[in-house]
């Protein structure tokens, strides 16, 4: 059996496409990957050889021209390659990989990582969004990253019960992996995330102001603003605007355990987004036994028990400092939603537990 994954490989997708394909070890089944020409990454790794990869013409943009440019090219890559099955990865992956499989009658299965139009700034994006999302649904299956993403699947896009799957994004272990970066013995609090719509940024510096009217001393550590970040430049200026420079750490891309090492040497890990699939760097986090302070929204409350491995919290920037600074001081519970956070990762995340259930999904589906 080959499948082929369609997606960019950036951020979370290219750490899901990567696990995903290195971890299943079944040998009857080959990959090939379909990417963006502007992706900058690395090779795709699969029992100690390089998977074979295409780039095309995908970006994150609408463009009529382009994208039709890039269905043409994925559809003659179908045609050559022929797989079996295709798992094509959010919004653009998702729509060319759908439509590409619909024309060459190749079975799709479609991972939304968080579903277009919960990035919609207005409500006649949503509904843009919304149709888009439904029109291209064809005879594909949602393959969805967690059960609240199968949900929205099936209430708002409209997929079947039987034509919504889950498998939930898990991640290897990264409790014995440390990267080569020396990182500092101060006190900090950990966030990943490039400063873009999804990930709610300027709501971030309002909590972070307000954690600094009481403790000035912790520090927070941004990691990842280096690619596809379109409000950095004003995120900068904001932090100016707010005398919080001194605390804010921007880190720009960094090499994956390296980044992780910034995280396992935290207090604990916040999250404020505004949406999610299932976020990775949140269950990393646990992986490292890290308690989380997380925004009550799709995807974090999939993998954060409020009051057991951290908060859930709404958007209320008074109440997640309240929240911060509770966790600072109170070192035993900490602990205890450290200890948890670390169980709740090896039942439900591991991704050497988990992996036998996608080979079965790309098997019996």
């Amino acid at each position: 059996m080959k499948i082929m994954h369609i997606g960019q490989l950036i951020g979370g997708l290219d750490v899901y496409i990567r696990n995903s394909v290195a971890y299943l070890n079944d040998e009857f089944i080959d990959f090939v990957i379909v990417h963006g020409k502007d992706d900058k990454s690395r090779p795709v790794i699969r029992n100690s050889n390089v998977v074979k990869e295409y780039t095309v013409s995908l970006s994150r943009s609408l463009n009529f021209w382009k994208d039709l440019l890039c269905l043409i090219q994925v559809i003659k890559l179908i045609v050559k390659e022929k797989p079996d099955k295709i798992h094509c990865h959010s919004a653009k992956g998702g729509m060319i990989g759908r439509i590409a499989g619909l024309l060459t009658q190749t079975k799709a299965f479609y991972t939304p990582h968080a579903f277009s139009f919960l990035s919609s700034s207005s409500k006649l994006q949503y509904k843009i969004f919304l149709f888009l999302e439904r029109i291209t649904r064809f005879n594909s299956y949602l393959l969805a990253c967690s059960e609240s993403e199968r949900q929205m699947g099936i209430k708002l896009v409209g997929y079947k019960e039987e034509k919504a799957l889950v498998w939930h994004n898990a991640v290897p272990d990264a409790s014995w992996k440390h990267g080569k970066i020396e990182v500092t013995n101060e006190r900090f609090i950990s966030y990943i995330g490039r400063p873009c719509y999804q990930k709610n940024p300027f709501f971030l510096l309002d909590v972070i102001r307000k954690v600094m009217e009481v403790d000035s001393s912790i520090k927070f550590y941004l990691l990842g603003v280096g690619y596809h970040s379109p409000y950095l430049e004003e995120m900068q200026k904001r932090i100016s605007e707010l005398h919080i420079e001194d605390n804010i750490i921007l880190q720009p891309w960094l090499l994956h355990d390296d980044c992780l090492e910034y995280v396992r040497k935290s207090m604990f890990y916040l999250t404020v987004s505004l949406y999610e699939g299932l976020p990775l760097s949140v269950i990393e986090a646990m992986s490292l036994g890290k308690a989380v302070v997380a925004s009550d929204v799709t995807g974090n409350k999939d993998c954060v028990i409020n009051g057991v491995n951290g908060y859930l919290l709404p958007f209320d920037a008074d109440v997640f400092a309240q929240k911060i600074l509770e966790l600072l001081k109170n070192e035993d519970r900490r602990k205890t939603f450290e200890i948890n956070s670390r169980k709740i990762y090896l039942s439900k995340f591991q991704i050497e537990k988990q992996i036998f259930m996608l080979q079965t999904i790309y098997r019996r589906s």
